[in-house]
């Protein structure tokens, strides 16, 4: 009888432990996530009022308390718990629609602070980085769509997708290193750095990328008209943090992958290397740079794209390199200004025309400010460009 108690007591623990180590050894398959995360809370509850009942039912047929069943019931509490406090989806609760700022100036940003700029159906909004990575997703109305702005923060991948047609998104689990997204009707699994859908009812389905740009609070405040800034406090900027308290700075500080092995990690570079990889569909195969290379270098041209791409305050961000059916010879001047030595245009860091030839804006490329151990993983032919 006690043995049976406490195989219960260890299945229910592995329950509600496995949205951890599933997630981290590679021999579970995504599948095994994507069925974990319906049935995980149904099979803890079972077990921990089923036995409740049954010490019930020996406490009225015995006369007396089977004090055997304290320890596995303590287990049995403990792992229900776990079923909801460590899966991802509560980790990292999503955001639905948040409240925008009314007075920018109360806003305890810094100066350095990296917000991501996204403008799109009209709308221009930003968030900032260090409040979305505490959340993962954070899902917003853009006119009449919905986008969704994803991060993983083990990976450092910032992507923003148009998920009108599916609903909001939140972290669905973590694979390959990778978080995994799922939109909230049909709780379809995607992988958030290829877009592409894992398991679920809507597979197969890609998710569709939309430029975006990352600035300091500094520039952003610049823009006019100025973007709705999502509204963030004090607390929304404490130290990022796992389920695990230290756990994650000991992460960051070294080579660990969790959830990808040593073996399968190209070792070119250190896994931690920022990198800027071109994800337009107008590359193929994709390319990618080194970030330090980049933002030494200001502007970087790639002709055979058709690209340039801007390194200005530790931020990196990509347009088309022609206008009207003209290239542009475009350079950063002193005033932080995309300039046209052929047309004599100028725009602002954004692309936003200012002046000259070319009365319209430049047209953003999509691009992935991350680390080079995830987005050789998850795009493995892509070419490596070099600038010095």
């Amino acid at each position: 009888m006690i043995t049976i108690f406490y195989t219960l007591a260890l299945i229910s623990l592995l329950t509600g432990t496995a949205a951890i180590y599933m997630t981290l050894i590679p021999i579970f398959p995504v599948s095994w996530l994507y069925y974990h995360y319906f049935i995980r809370k149904a099979i803890a509850w079972t077990i921990f009022t089923g036995t409740i009942l049954w010490t019930f039912f020996m406490t009225v047929v015995h006369g007396t308390f089977p004090a055997f069943v304290i320890t596995p019931l303590i287990i049995m509490g403990f792992a229900l718990v776990l079923s909801y406090k460590m899966h991802q989806e509560n980790a990292f609760p999503a955001v639905d629609f948040p409240e925008m700022a009314k007075d920018i100036d109360s806003l305890p940003i810094e100066e350095e602070m990296q917000l991501a700029v996204i403008e799109y159906e009209g709308v221009t909004k930003a968030y900032s980085l260090d409040y979305v990575i505490h959340h993962h997703v954070i899902n917003d109305h853009f006119g009449e769509r919905i986008v969704a702005l994803t991060y993983c923060a083990m990976c450092r991948s910032i992507i923003p997708f148009d998920v009108t047609d599916i609903g909001p998104l939140f972290v669905g689990s973590f694979k390959g290193a990778n978080m995994i997204v799922a939109d909230r009707k049909t709780k379809t699994f995607f992988q958030q750095a290829t877009f592409e859908s894992i398991i679920g009812k809507l597979h197969p389905h890609t998710l569709t990328m939309l430029p975006f740009q990352i600035l300091p609070w500094s520039e952003v405040k610049k823009i006019n008209p100025m973007p709705a800034v999502a509204k963030v406090s004090e607390k929304d900027f404490k130290d990022f943090q796992l389920p695990i308290p230290g756990i994650w700075k000991k992460i960051i500080a070294s080579e660990s992958t969790p959830g990808m092995a040593a073996k399968n990690r190209d070792t070119s570079f250190p896994a931690r290397t920022r990198v800027v990889g071109i994800t337009d569909k107008l590359a193929d195969p994709q390319v990618v740079y080194l970030k330090e290379e980049i933002l030494k270098g200001g502007i970087v041209n790639n002709k055979i794209l058709g690209i340039f791409l801007v390194g200005f305050k530790k931020t990196v961000n990509g347009f088309h390199n022609n206008l009207n059916d003209k290239s542009l010879e475009i350079t950063l001047t002193a005033e932080n200004r995309l300039f046209d030595s052929v047309s004599k245009s100028t725009w602002d860091i954004r692309g936003k025309y200012i002046s000259g030839e070319f009365k319209s804006d430049l047209i953003p490329v999509a691009i992935s400010d991350e680390y080079w151990f995830s987005w050789k993983r998850f795009h493995p032919k892509s070419e490596i460009i070099r600038l010095n």
